[in-house]
């Protein structure tokens, strides 16, 4: 792969103990609780965790659009990093096109990692790249950045609110 593109990346701090930051990404019953843009629920969650197995998402908006996609996890280092292939999907997990951008590439190297802050707060970072994308697809990455910080942030601040309801259990 010819990296033509800068990677996004983001990341934020959150008053949790590693491991448990850890868990809520690796277990698709945690997942579903947290992980979807601002408007979005969880309609599937299906998750084989293992390398070479798949996360399976379906999220559904309040108007009834849905939009579908998977995760296959290429690497899993506990507490320390989850890398998978991250694409759009349909409700059966073949991959499709971005349903509203339709340059957008079809795969994505997503890398997350957990950096354990004086045993009391974990730093999660995330860096997402086109894989085996065309230029078109480039062009389409490189304009949604902000978009991305937006969905992200927002995303951050629900796994931050969950994260909250798991310590008080």
């Amino acid at each position: 792969m010819t990296q033509t593109v800068a990677p996004f990346c983001i990341s934020r701090v959150f008053n949790a103990l590693c491991n448990l930051v850890f868990e809520v990404h690796a277990d698709a019953d945690h997942l579903q609780k947290w992980m979807s843009p601002e408007g979005f629920k969880t309609i599937h969650a299906a998750m084989d965790f293992r390398v070479g197995g798949t996360y399976h998402y379906g999220l559904e908006r309040a108007d009834g659009m849905q939009m579908w996609g998977k995760q296959v996890f290429r690497e899993i280092v506990p507490n320390e990093r989850l890398t998978s292939i991250q694409s759009f999907s349909d409700k059966d997990g073949g991959n499709t096109r971005h349903p509203m951008s339709p340059a957008w590439p079809l795969e994505m190297l997503a890398t997350t990692t957990f950096e354990d802050i004086d045993g009391t707060r974990t730093k999660v970072a995330i860096t997402w790249q086109p894989w085996n994308s065309d230029e078109a697809g480039h062009c389409a990455f490189d304009a949604a950045r902000s978009g991305m910080e937006r969905g992200f942030g927002g995303m951050f601040a629900q796994l931050e609110a969950y994260l909250n309801s798991q310590r008080a259990v």
